[in-house]
């Protein structure tokens, strides 16, 4: 008996092949986009969850609270403390401290530990990690060749099996040779890590033992002192593993009992208190930065914000294929009407429409995962992902996809089906079908779909605003010609060497280092006061360290004082515009020659004070307070000013300059704008989501649109026959058809345009500068919908208003 069902479905497929291409299509496209976010949002909350009892997994972090009641977040820990947790809160089953590099870089010595100049060298971005053996105890990272117990000593290395093969070919050729790190630590490779998965927050590609950190007196690996309780670097983090059925409010308690004991807070009265943030948040809790630029934290409202969209998506196309469907009942009144004469029961009517739902269904599943496969790509353009696809199509997929089947079939299904087969015959022969009531709920889902796009078609104008804004925006520094590169503060002494060469380019203007870029998400900070006040000021001051030349290179402008000099090593001070207004103070003259006290360094005199300039992204504030100072041992950085007509060029001849000024270190190296535009890598993502989505929604609700027009070009046979005997007009009855869904979009559009300044005037509070709604963007994005709108809707009217009359009034 199923089988005749699948047949008639089938044949009735074929017959009405050009509505079973609609429904198709609108479903396949629908189930393909909502596949790609779905996958993308599974991919993101599955980071970090294939640890054991990962459940009982935190990392120590830390609140603190200024005396003018700003808050600061941080994932770093002072060196000793780990220690002294040890002693004071025994409760902790486990305490793991790790630390992540910058950049090392990675010299390739064999078996001897002995450099050379023509050594094999890499520049790693973010892979360097620090651990001991209980690291890997806490997380399940297991080991191809090797254990844990090897990275006990100091100056020793395990490599992932890539890494292996990328330095020595073969992972069994690894263990045994040495690296040469930093230029500095000859270390051999104990050991071979089994690749992590992609979706780990740890960079453990290159992982150097901890007790190298310890026995590391030069710097290198951050701050060295483990006596020293007033400095952190959030590379610094620290894990613990609470004990089964223990509290973690207890332990929150714990640690605030701990954060009074060890952090004095009468100084400055800022209130430091610590607490324990789960393994679960370390990839969703972008109060706290992660380990690697490249796996950004991405917050959990985020992620449902796109599981909303894919729902959406699949919403409107099965409201498509209902409309569809429905529209497609007037071609089978009679159908219906003789199965009843002939003895059918409803319920064998529904499982005939359900049946032909389920095939047009699992074709449109086929093709969207078809489409899906194909598309991967989008994952790494619009959310920044791995595109592998063993990394989504994993095998419990298939109970997805069965999951989508049904939940598909019977959202779209279920209502036409129970229409259909609700059709007395009676009425069925007469044609009569559909109720003022049942067309009020088609267009109210018009509506609907056509409110959804219009949200997403405003918010990617505003996001395009805001974009080109930014890009405009005056920083308060030179951005253009500028490249900078990485440098290794071993060799400093060979700095001036450097300048002294590339002063000699063509088109080179200037030359700094320094320790950080004008705007970047580096943050040096420190409390301060100046030397004539009784304590410190009441929030923290940002630094940058540069060479007296940083102003010059960056174009950044002197309003009092001026810069010291080139080379100059001596303690001074250049403070910004910011840091005054902070202090109430109006004429910047008047702080030249006030000496300043940065922590517990001894105290400096400001020099000059300069303009403020973008310290930060526009999301993070724009302008901090800022200090900058030609502390030399943190120049890990070199800009150059280039006013050549051939960039290019002259960026080769930069780098083989520094080839030979510094034949031990790995260049690296970019324009500044690349770089800046970084910054704003995630909000350009969703601007692209936002166009790609705002596509896929029009598309789609156009799909409806046609659908209900040829509803509705059906219902009217007659009456349009009637008009054209009477003389209307083709253009007449074009309008006539064509109103009543102009109307619909209008509804929307009132309907959309408050929801859309809503979302994106929240999005924008998060820019320290930001655009101004415009009304244009609004009418511009109606217009667009209204034109979209009537092209759809003109094939069905033109079509029924050049229909013979004799023929549509033969049409019963």
């Amino acid at each position: 008996m199923f089988l005749n069902y699948f047949k008639f479905a089938w044949r009735n497929l074929l017959r009405h092949r050009h509505f079973t291409l609609l429904n198709v299509l609108g479903l396949s496209v629908g189930v393909a986009a909502a596949l790609l976010l779905f996958m993308a949002v599974r991919y993101e909350f599955s980071f970090d969850n294939f640890h054991t009892n990962g459940d009982r997994i935190y990392r120590v972090v830390r609140k603190t609270v200024f005396r003018n009641g700003n808050e600061a977040f941080t994932p770093g820990y002072p060196l000793p403390m780990a220690a002294a947790l040890r002693t004071d809160i025994p409760q902790f089953e486990t305490i793991v401290p790790v630390f992540a590099t910058l950049r090392p870089q990675v010299t390739v010595l064999g078996r001897t530990p002995n450099a050379t100049r023509t050594a094999t060298k890499f520049l790693e971005e973010r892979e360097g990690f620090l651990a001991g053996p209980e690291f890997f105890q806490l997380f399940h990272f297991p080991f191809r060749i090797g254990t844990p117990a090897a990275l006990a000593r100091p100056n020793v290395v395990v490599l992932t099996e890539s890494y292996a093969r990328k330095y020595f070919g073969r992972i069994e050729q690894a263990v045994g040779q040495y690296l040469l790190i930093n230029n500095k630590f000859p270390m051999q490779v104990v050991g071979v890590l089994a690749d992590p998965p992609k979706n780990t927050s740890f960079p453990l590609n290159l992982v150097i033992s901890y007790e190298t950190k310890r026995r590391d007196f030069s710097g290198s690996f951050g701050v060295t002192s483990f006596d020293d309780w007033g400095a952190s670097s959030s590379n610094d983090q620290l894990f613990v593993r609470l004990p089964l059925n223990f509290p973690v409010t207890q332990a929150d308690g714990l640690l605030a009992t701990f954060s009074r004991r060890h952090f004095d807070e009468g100084t400055n009265n800022d209130k430091k208190t610590h607490f324990l943030s789960p393994l679960a948040d370390l990839h969703h809790d972008d109060r706290f930065n992660g380990f690697s630029p490249k796996i950004s934290p991405v917050p959990r409202q985020r992620l449902w914000n796109m599981v909303a969209v894919g729902a959406l998506i699949l919403l409107m196309a099965c409201i498509n294929f209902v409309n569809i469907a429905l529209a497609l009942a007037t071609k089978r009144t009679k159908e219906v009407g003789v199965r009843k004469v002939l003895g059918s029961q409803k319920s064998q009517l529904v499982t005939q429409f359900l049946i032909e739902t389920v095939l047009m269904v699992v074709a449109s599943i086929g093709i969207g995962a078809g489409l899906v496969y194909s598309a991967l790509p989008l994952l790494g353009t619009l959310f920044g992902l791995p595109t592998d696809p063993a990394l989504y199509f994993s095998p419990d997929l298939g109970l997805g996809l069965l999951s989508l089947l049904v939940g598909l079939t019977a959202l779209a299904g279920l209502y036409p089906a129970l229409v259909l087969s609700s059709f007395s015959p009676l009425v069925a022969f007469r044609n009569r079908v559909a109720s003022e009531g049942g067309l009020s709920l088609r267009q109210g889902l018009i509506v609907a779909q056509f409110t959804a796009a219009l949200v997403l078609l405003i918010s990617t104008a505003v996001n395009l605003q805001q974009m080109d804004f930014l890009s405009r925006m005056d920083l308060g520094f030179a951005k253009e010609g500028i490249f900078y590169f990485g440098m290794d503060r071993e060799y400093s002494p060979r700095n001036a060497t450097l300048r002294n060469e590339l002063l000699r380019i063509p088109g080179v203007s200037s030359v700094s280092f320094f320790s950080d870029l004008p705007s970047s998400g580096t943050k040096f900070q420190s409390n301060f006061a100046f030397t004539d006040m009784a304590r410190d000021e009441d929030f923290p001051v940002s630094m940058k360290m540069a060479d007296g030349d940083y102003c010059k290179t960056y174009g950044i402008r002197l309003v009092a004082g001026a810069s010291y000099a080139t080379n100059d090593t001596v303690p001074k001070f250049l403070v910004n515009e910011t840091l005054l207004k902070k202090l109430n103070i109006q004429n910047p003259a008047t702080v030249i020659g006030r000496k300043l006290r940065l922590g517990g360094s001894p105290p400096a005199e400001i020099v000059g004070v300069v303009n403020d300039f973008q310290t930060n992204s526009a999301r993070d504030g724009g302008v901090q307070p800022m200090v900058i100072l030609p502390d030399t041992h943190f120049f890990n950085g070199g800009s150059v000013q280039l006013r050549s007509t051939n960039l290019a060029r002259t960026a080769e001849q930069i780098k083989a300059i520094y080839a030979r000024v510094y034949p031990e270190v790995a260049f690296s190296g970019k324009f500044y704008d690349e770089e800046l535009n970084t910054y704003y890598a995630a909000d350009q993502q969703l601007g692209l989501l936002y166009r790609v989505f705002a596509g896929l929604t029009l598309f789609i609700a156009c799909l409806g649109l046609f659908g209900l027009a040829t509803f509705t070009a059906e219902q009217r046979t007659k009456e349009i026959g009637v008009r054209k005997v009477l003389g209307a007009s083709i253009s007449s009855i074009v309008a006539l058809l064509s109103k009543d869904f102009l109307k619909l979009v209008l509804i929307a559009i009132v309907i959309a345009s408050p929801i859309a300044y809503y979302a994106m005037n929240r999005w924008l509070q998060d820019f320290a500068h930001r655009i101004d709604i415009s009304g244009w963007v609004f009418a511009l994005s109606g217009l667009l919908a209204v034109g979209i709108a009537l092209l759809t809707v003109s094939y069905q009217s033109i079509k029924a208003a050049l229909m013979n009359p004799a023929k549509s009034l033969r049409s019963e």
